[in-house]
């Protein structure tokens, strides 16, 4: 243990400077005499004198004899206390000062006290420690304000990015149908259980997840948001539970996928503590099914190529445009996921249903838009907003949004009259879950059926009422890639609809199965499904 402090350039070592109060000249010289060598030693003959010492330069060690006059040894370490607490004290004390040397502990005036008459190695080694205990205090001192500063600075940089990056938007809530998503909302919030919400594309899905997530205990961890439509079949596995190092990822390997060379966190790790929303959940092949239902069974998972699982805390949202139990009947869901996933299902109705809400939710789009593009905020008219209110929106909340950017560009900073929305005309919208624009049943007219890979997403749980294919008359045009159907006046339902569809779609295929279901984007086994349902042969 020395008694250097720090080196200066040149390699020159700094002393620990030591402040020596005593009122008697020959004490104060041996003390000078031992110590110089190895301290920077002052020696003052008073408290007086040893205060203002203080106050001309920093000491790191105050040594003061308890009986000095006028002011004793113990009112100058208080007093030292008050006025330069960085620096250490000690207390050189005789066997009958026990009053005083107790009032100086206990008031935390003093780091230690020594005995008279001293030793002086048994006070050497005490002032080096004191002079270490100073350093330790200043040290954390500098790390405190550091990190103080650093909290400050992360702060102000936290701010600066809510400023700069928009809101998650939040759930609008002003028609009667959304006022009850609401309510559940509020009612599943407070609870662990699973949530499946179901509703049309666009409708906003993935907003209501996040307004469960941050109503929930959960809302200080992360809400995980992924697609699983946009992911290929091959890497869900790895994308949601992770992977450990594959033993054939070296050079030699022959798998197509790419190296697992390093182990990676899945989707359900990185939402620990969190909320894990899985979007298009009809998208999951059976065999990543099935490990949903054990992650949702067990609460862990096993990583892609792991020999262990791992122990998760996650909360699950699932959403799907589709309808589930129907998708079990065919044998493409199973019926164990969906059970517990839909602990509490929530219906999210389409826009067209709550067109109180279209003025509430566009309003803010076409600001945002504006804001984000720096352009003038465009003003729609009254009749406008009537015609948005009465469209039927197949895009949903997505196709509004779309539209308020579009009048962004092209109208900046003018007034929107309703016959330059540009608003397309399109096919009555429709849903799996038996809601139109006008009831079960279409109205009258052609119906132009293009992408026929779509027709997966044909709603198969509607009402239906047996047709004869012919009712629908005569398809009127074909082509490469459409179908024209005309719909009879008394109108029809989307059975019928399918029925014809698969007629024509068989024909082309002349009566391939195989080919039919590869035009229609549908496995082999449930077109077979669907001919069955609609009392068909292939």
């Amino acid at each position: 243990m020395t008694a250097s402090k720090s080196e200066q350039g040149g390699g020159q070592v700094t002393k620990a400077k030591v402040l020596y109060a005593d009122d008697e000249d020959d004490v104060r010289d041996v003390f000078n005499i031992v110590f110089a060598g190895e301290f920077d030693v002052t020696c003052v003959a008073d408290g007086e004198q040893a205060l203002t010492a203080m106050s001309h330069q920093a000491f790191d060690v105050l040594v003061s004899d308890m009986r000095m006059e006028p002011m004793r040894g113990s009112e100058l370490l208080a007093r030292a206390y008050e006025q330069f607490r960085d620096t250490q004290r000690i207390l050189l004390t005789g066997y009958s000062d026990h009053d005083d040397l107790a009032a100086a502990v206990n008031l935390g005036h003093v780091f230690a006290y020594v005995q008279k008459p001293w030793d002086a190695e048994q006070l050497r080694l005490t002032i080096l420690r004191a002079v270490e205990q100073r350093q330790l205090e200043l040290e954390n001192r500098r790390l405190v304000e550091e990190l103080t500063s650093a909290n400050a600075r992360l702060k102000d940089d936290l701010e600066s990015v809510a400023r700069a990056v928009p809101p998650r938007p939040r759930l609008h809530v002003t028609s009667p149908p959304m006022a009850k998503v609401f309510e559940q909302v509020v009612a599943v919030a407070g609870t662990e259980a699973s949530v499946l919400l179901y509703g049309e594309t666009g409708v906003g899905k993935e907003l209501v997840a996040s307004a469960i997530h941050e109503r929930s205990a959960r809302k200080r961890a992360r809400f995980v948001a992924q697609n699983l439509a946009a992911l290929p079949q091959e890497l869900m596995a790895s994308e949601l539970f992770g992977h450990a190092r594959a033993p054939g990822s070296g050079s030699g390997s022959s798998s197509s996928l790419p190296p697992m060379a390093t182990p990676r966190r899945g989707l359900f790790e990185l939402a620990d503590g969190g909320t894990l929303f899985l979007d298009e959940i009809a998208e999951a092949p059976l065999a990543l099914q099935a490990m949903l239902v054990r992650a949702l069974e067990s609460r862990e998972i096993w990583p892609v190529g792991a020999t262990e699982p791992r122990p998760i805390d996650v909360r699950i949202i699932a959403a799907t445009n589709r309808d589930l139990l129907a998708d079990a009947k065919d044998g493409i869901f199973r019926l164990d996921l969906y059970y517990r996933l839909a602990v509490a299902p929530i219906y999210i109705p389409p826009l067209r249903e709550r067109p109180e809400d279209v003025r509430g939710l566009g309003a803010p789009m076409l600001e945002a838009a504006a804001r984000r593009m720096g352009r003038m905020l465009p003003r729609l008219t009254d009749a406008a907003w009537a015609v948005l209110e009465r469209h039927t929106w197949p895009g949903n909340v997505r196709e509004l949004s779309n539209l308020m950017e579009r009048i962004a560009i092209y109208h900046a900073g003018e007034e929107v009259e309703a016959d330059e929305l540009g608003l397309p005309t399109q096919v009555p919208a429709t849903s799996p879950w038996g809601s139109t624009e006008s009831g079960s049943r279409l109205g009258t007219g052609p119906i132009s059926v293009r992408n026929l890979g779509s027709l997966r997403n044909l709603p198969s749980a509607l009402p239906s009422s047996p047709a004869p294919v012919s009712s629908m008359g005569a398809a009127m045009a074909r082509d490469a890639d459409t179908i024209v159907l005309r719909v009879p006046e008394t109108g029809t339902t989307f059975d019928d609809i399918e029925r014809e569809i698969l007629v024509q779609i068989l024909a082309r295929a002349e009566g391939n199965q195989s080919r039919a279901a590869r035009s229609l984007g549908l496995s082999e086994s449930t077109l077979r499904s669907r001919l069955k349902r609609l009392g068909l042969k292939g």
